[in-house]
């Protein structure tokens, strides 16, 4: 498999695992951030796009450091990457509804 495919498989994979994943934690009428926004309000108390996005950041930290600890082959390094992957994916959605909500506020 060249590059492109693999690239291509790997956001095929990170769908059906965000899919699945997804209806573990938050079934199908929860508050779909809720682990980001209970975050925000413990860490920051308050619970605004800009501070679940600033909690996000530090899950994406605690898998920036396992990966740092060990090299490539590292027994979890890609369930790291792609929970990084993942991360970044939630985190454009939070931006997203964070340029909506200032856009409604004006």
């Amino acid at each position: 498999m060249g590059f492109k495919d693999f690239v291509l498989s790997k956001f095929d994979e990170l769908k059906t695992k965000f899919k699945l994943k997804n209806e573990q934690y938050q079934g199908s009428n929860a508050d779909q951030l809720a682990n980001f926004r209970i975050g925000a309000r413990i860490k920051y108390g308050d619970a605004s796009y800009e501070h679940m996005y600033e909690c996000s950041k530090d899950y994406v930290r605690k898998h920036i450091a396992y990966i740092e600890s060990h090299n490539i082959m590292g027994k979890a390094v890609q369930d790291s990457l792609t929970d990084i992957a993942t991360y970044a994916a939630i985190m454009l959605y939070m931006r997203r509804c964070a340029e909506q909500q200032a856009k409604q506020e004006k």
